[in-house]
């Protein structure tokens, strides 16, 4: 068994919106809100970057959302946390990227650990590879202009990890063995 160490992030707090507006995301509302990254590019090409950075490509287990291109892409940020990212087929010839961070697939936690959205990293990796974006908050239909703080997100470890592979041999086995000798059989 593995212990998880805490990761930390930032998360947009107060927001400048191109209507003039100014918006505050409260930070019960982080993991619900809806800031996503919009680009004006071609999703083959942004395969081949996410590919380039490290990511691939989910082949199962993952909650495909409406819109959703193909399969999600994931990479490991260490032994225990990866980052999730989906490509979002909008309008217009727009491509929304949504990506999160949570524990890894590798373990039986994942399906109930905390995880946070991201938005720095992806914008990181963008401007890396010279990809323009705007980020889009869909709870006013309006994109960002300017951020003017963050949330300090401290997603929390949790004290062992059991990864899948060996539950899903170990558990039936010994529930098999206890069944045999619940009926005398050993």
């Amino acid at each position: 068994m593995l212990a998880v160490s805490d990761y930390s992030l930032l998360y947009p707090k107060t927001i400048g919106l191109m209507k003039g507006l100014v918006d505050l995301i409260k930070r019960e509302d982080v993991r619900k809100e809806s800031l996503i990254l919009v680009v004006r590019k071609n999703t083959e090409d942004l395969i081949r970057i996410l590919f380039s950075e490290g990511f691939h490509k989910l082949k199962f287990c993952e909650n495909k959302k409406p819109m959703q291109i193909g399969s999600g892409f994931t990479k490991m940020l260490d032994r225990t946390w990866e980052m999730h990212i989906r490509l979002i087929d909008m309008k217009e010839g727009l491509v929304a990227i949504q990506g999160e961070v949570e524990i890894s697939r590798k373990y039986i936690q994942h399906v109930v650990s905390s995880r946070a959205p991201v938005i720095y990293e992806i914008a990181s990796m963008l401007k890396k590879n010279g990809i323009d974006y705007n980020i889009w908050n869909s709870k006013i239909n309006d994109y960002v202009s300017n951020i003017i703080d963050d949330h300090h997100i401290k997603l929390k470890g949790i004290p062992f990890l059991i990864p899948w592979i060996p539950a899903c041999i170990i558990g039936p086995s010994v529930g098999m063995w206890f069944v045999l000798r619940f009926f005398g059989l050993i």
